[in-house]
This record gives structure tokens, C-alpha cells and sequence, in this order.
């Protein structure tokens, strides 16, 4: 008997969440990495949406100050064109207001589409990289992948949005605030300082938020698991006939309540911090409101100061509440779309040589010399110590049972997988040395759970050999022969 060798495989990747987004550098890096994908998908849309969201941040500012002069030029009783010079400002800013917002949304929409699709095809040209099956089979990966396929679109719009949400928002708070310095430096303070909370509070919110969507991941896999079961023909036969339908159905909706559940207590959570914000927010302008008052019956503040003074406080509040949310949206979107980075940028599950050696046509035949192998260091050896020689121009059967390791010979010949000891040979020449696709090239192979795509049958025929250009003859021969 042989000894057991150690595998060189790895094992399978326990379900932990990915590294947080604020280590190191990594939200730099993925934001870097967002913003570089939606420039590539659409740059002149990108421009456009800019420029437009950073003048709807300067736009509430000067609306305000506008305001404030035609109030002071009413009250000081000043002539007619004195007061419509601001007067026409203020109504140029609102159309200018109008417009920005309703072409500036035209634009995210325009955008969000080209970067979805840009991602997309990204990270299924990534999966198409994959040369093997490892990852495929690995639930902690599948897990990732699914939510790469769900916020891969999203995510780098939504961290742009969030940036240029940064960025407008800035430009407001630092006009009102200015503002508001001018009219009253201690208010400006307790205003400043009442913003805090609100960032820590959402920042943290958007922690827990990013880090259920990856603890429900294998819940909502095995709820999407059961609901296939019940809705597929492949199990329609067997659910029918040994009435396995209630019990799939009560597992799937078992599933479903668990992710309400989870779902329904952090709403719950988020409902009771953002009521204690709004409060907090409510006093601190309430407060405001009433000095402003007391101030204008002093003589200290006219008219147009105190519009000024409320539209700066609603307006700093505003814009440090929603730069509050555009950070929290940033390091949510960030960890997300750190699941698309990953699969992205995985890079292939098995070895390929920079320079692999040409495959020779077979001459003399396959062999297989010490081969052992297991998928993961948790199962048990499939094969061990096998030596075969499948000579060229012959045809052989394998024989076994189940699990006996057929199809992982196979899997293994196709290079799907590595040996963990041993080599397979073509022609002598190590497979792992060799171009996987050239070596598929010389395969034809039927699987056990072989596929039937859902096209026409010229088209399930014409996918054995998609390099070749459409030919009908070929594939009615090909079918015929088939039978």
C-alpha cells in the first residue's frame, strides 16, 4: 500500500466575511477601481452628471443670499429695480435648480445603464477565466459571487454617486456655514458638532447592513435552492412522485422568514437611531429658530438674516445629513463591490504557463502515472496511485461503481482539475504544461448532468464547436450521426 501523500489542493474556503473596506487602503483602492470602471463604460455621461451635481450643491447657497436680498430691499423699502435685479437671480437659480436636477437624473439613469453593462461583461469574462471547476464548487465563493453579480452594476454608481454626493454636499455646507459664522459663531459650532453623531451613526449602520447581506447569502442560496426544485422539470418527476413538494416548501419558506427576520430587526435598529438624529436635528434647529427670533426683536438680525439664518441651518443640516449618507452609501457600496474586485480579479483557479508548450497531435496515447487526487483536504481520496495508459486509436471502457472516480478521470484528463500527486501525459507532455483551450480542442465529451441549453436544436448541435462558422449541412451530419 502507498502512503498518503499530503494534497497540494487547498480546501475549501470557510464562509468569513471579506476584509472590511476601511483597512488600509483598501477603500481608496476599490473607489479608485469603481470610479476608473464607470469612467471606461462612459466617460462623456460621466462628465456631464459631474459638473451638474457639483452645481447643485453651490445652486441652494446662492438661492439663499438671493432671497435674503430682495427681503432686505423690500423691508428697506428700496426701488423697484434695486429689488428685481436679486429678484430675477432668485428666479434664474430655481429654473437652473429645476433643470440641473431633472437632467442630472436623466444622466445617472444613461450612466447606470453603461456601467451595468460594462460590469457585467466584466465579471463573466472573469468567470469565463476560471480554468478549472474548484471555485465553481466552493459555497463560500458562490456566495461572493452572487453578490458580486447583484451590486457589480450598482456599486461603482452608487460609489460615484456618493463621491460627487461628497463633493456638492461640501460645497453647501461650506457656504452656509460660512453664513451662518457671519450671523452667529456659536450656533455655527453646536450645528458643526451636532453632525457627528449623525456620521458615526450611519457609517456604522452601513457596517451592519454590508455584513448581513453576506451572512444571508447561504440562506438565500438554499431558499433559491428549493424554490428551483419546485419550479424545474428536471425535479418535477421526482418531487411528483415521492411528494417531497411540502417538505421543499416548507424549507424554502422556513428560509424566506429567517431572512425577514434578520432583515426586520435591523430596520428596527435603523428606525430607532435615525428617530433619535431627526430629534437631535429638531432640537438643534428649534433652538436656532428661537435665538434667530429673539435676535431680529433686538434689532440685531433683519428680516433677510433671519431667512438666511433658517435657510442655513435647514441647509447645513441637510448637507451634513446626506454627506452623513453619502459616506455610509460609499462604505457600504465599497464592501460590495470589494465582492466584485475579488472575482474580478481572482485571476485563474489552476496554473497556466506563460509560454506553454504546443500539443502535438496524439500519436501515441494518454496516461495517467501515480495520480492521486481529492477535490478538498475534507474528502476522502477519489483516486489513488492510479497508472493507465489509454493508447491512441482505441477505444476503452471504465467500469465501477458510483463515486468511483469515472468522471473525476475524465475531469482530470480535460484538466478541469490538477492531480494533487502524479501527472497526466499527453504524448508525454505534462497537461498542466500545456494551453488549456488548445488541449479542449482535441476533446469531445458527454457528462453525466450534460447540459440542454434553452435554444433551438441547430444551436445546441452548433455549440460542440463554436469556432466554426454556422454551417447547416455540418450540423444535420453531426446530428445523423449522433442518431
Amino acid at each position: 500500500m502507498k502512503p498518503v501523500p499530503k494534497p497540494a489542493a487547498p480546501g475549501p474556503v470557510p464562509h468569513t466575511p471579506p476584509q472590511s473596506a476601511t483597512d488600509g487602503a483598501a477603500p481608496l483602492r476599490l473607489a479608485r477601481s469603481a470610479c476608473t470602471l464607470v469612467a471606461a463604460a462612459a466617460p462623456v455621461l460621466l462628465t456631464g452628471y459631474a459638473v451638474l451635481t457639483l452645481a447643485a450643491g453651490v445652486l441652494p447657497v446662492a438661492t439663499a443670499w438671493l432671497t435674503k436680498l430682495v427681503l432686505d430691499a423690500l423691508a428697506e423699502g428700496a426701488p423697484l429695480a434695486q429689488v428685481a435685479r436679486p429678484a430675477m437671480g432668485l428666479a434664474a437659480a430655481g429654473v437652473a435648480l429645476v433643470l440641473t436636477g431633472e437632467v442630472a437624473q436623466y444622466l445617472r439613469a444613461q450612466l447606470g445603464r453603461e456601467v451595468a453593462v460594462t460590469a457585467q461583461e466584466r465579471l463573466y469574462r472573469a468567470v469565463d477565466g476560471f480554468v478549472g471547476l474548484r471555485r465553481l464548487e466552493d459555497p463560500a465563493f458562490l456566495d461572493r459571487l452572487r453578490l458580486a453579480q447583484q451590486s457589480g452594476g450598482a456599486s461603482p454608481g452608487q460609489v460615484l454617486d456618493a463621491v460627487l454626493t461628497v463633493a456638492g454636499s461640501v460645497f453647501t455646507v461650506t457656504g452656509f456655514l460660512g453664513s451662518l459664522f457671519v450671523l452667529s459663531p456659536l450656533m455655527t459650532l453646536l450645528v458643526t458638532a451636532a453632525s457627528v453623531p449623525v456620521l458615526a451613526a450611519e457609517l456604522w449602520l452601513s457596517r451592519l447592513r454590508a455584513r448581513m447581506a453576506w451572512d444571508l447569502g447561504p440562506v438565500e442560496r438554499r431558499e433559491f435552492f428549493y424554490s428551483t426544485l419546485l419550479s424545474r422539470m428536471e425535479a418535477a418527476k421526482e418531487v411528483r412522485l415521492f411528494g417531497t413538494g411540502a417538505f421543499l416548501r416548507g424549507r424554502m419558506v422556513a428560509d424566506r422568514r429567517a431572512v425577514n427576520e434578520a432583515r426586520r430587526g435591523l430596520d428596527l435598529r435603523e428606525a430607532r437611531v435615525q428617530t433619535a438624529l431627526g430629534l437631535l436635528a429638531a432640537l438643534v434647529s428649534g433652538g436656532g429658530l428661537l435665538w434667530a427670533v429673539a435676535a431680529a426683536g433686538d434689532g440685531r438680525l433683519s428680516v433677510g438674516d433671519v431667512t438666511i439664518f433658517v435657510a442655513a441651518i435647514v441647509g447645513v443640516q441637510g448637507a451634513l445629513a446626506s454627506l452623513a449618507t453619502a459616506f455610509a452609501r460609499t462604505h457600504q457600496a465599497l464592501l460590495l463591490f470589494g465582492h466584485y474586485t475579488a472575482v474580478v480579479d481572482a485571476g485563474p483557479d489552476l496554473p497556466v504557463p506563460p509560454e506553454p508548450r504546443t500539443l502535438p497531435a496524439l500519436r501515441h496515447g494518454i496516461e495517467l502515472k501515480d495520480v492521486w487526487f481529492r477535490y478538498t483536504d475534507d474528502h476522502p481520496w477519489v483516486l489513488r496511485g492510479i497508472d493507465l495508459f489509454l493508447p491512441h486509436g482505441t477505444s476503452l471502457a471504465l467500469v465501477g461503481l458510483n463515486g468511483a472516480g469515472k468522471s473525476t478521470l475524465i475531469k482530470l484528463i480535460c484538466r478541469f482539475y490538477d492531480p494533487t500527486r502524479g501527472a497526466v501525459l499527453w504524448d508525454g507532455v505534462d497537461l498542466r504544461d500545456t494551453d488549456p483551450a488548445e488541449l479542449r480542442s482535441r476533446f469531445g465529451a458527454v457528462f453525466q448532468d450534460y447540459m440542454n441549453y434553452d435554444m433551438t436544436a441547430t444551436e445546441n448541435i452548433a455549440l460542440g464547436d463554436i469556432s466554426a462558422s454556422p454551417d447547416h449541412a455540418r450540423v444535420a451530419a453531426a446530428a445523423t450521426r449522433a442518431g
